[in-house]
């Protein structure tokens, strides 16, 4: 490869861009993380537990909202990507079966056509 096209592949960046889905699950993970921290903090110094205690133990709690951050924002997407895909598949059924009674209102002599399953053959 020549010199200009390595540049060109450089200056993009290198990193691949970062999925909707990992981007709101690290803001629920950032949110949690600060959220427990403040919580628990606020609790150990209003207990009058000593700075450095009240600041180790906002920490674990940190983590530990982190982390139950993180597992209800993938229980959130979940949803709703199921329910996406629900609403995309009733879309389609929708849409075939308009196309299906377009094509009949269009060509009324090719209902007679089919076999039906009561009649004898």
């Amino acid at each position: 490869m020549a010199k200009g096209e390595k540049a060109a592949k450089g200056a993009k960046g290198g990193a691949a861009e970062e999925s909707p889905m990992a981007l709101w699950v690290g803001r629920a993970r950032a949110v949690g993380a600060l959220v427990g921290f403040a919580v628990a903090f606020h609790v150990c110094r209003g207990q009058g537990f000593p700075l450095a205690d009240a600041v180790i133990r906002a920490l674990v709690a940190a983590v530990g909202m982190s982390l139950v951050a993180w597992w209800s924002a993938l229980l959130v997407l979940q949803a709703l990507m199921r329910s996406a895909a629900a609403q995309a598949n009733r879309e389609a059924l929708e849409a075939a079966a308009a196309q299906a009674a377009a094509a009949q209102a269009a060509d009324p002599a090719a209902s007679g056509r089919g076999f039906a399953m009561d009649e004898p053959s």
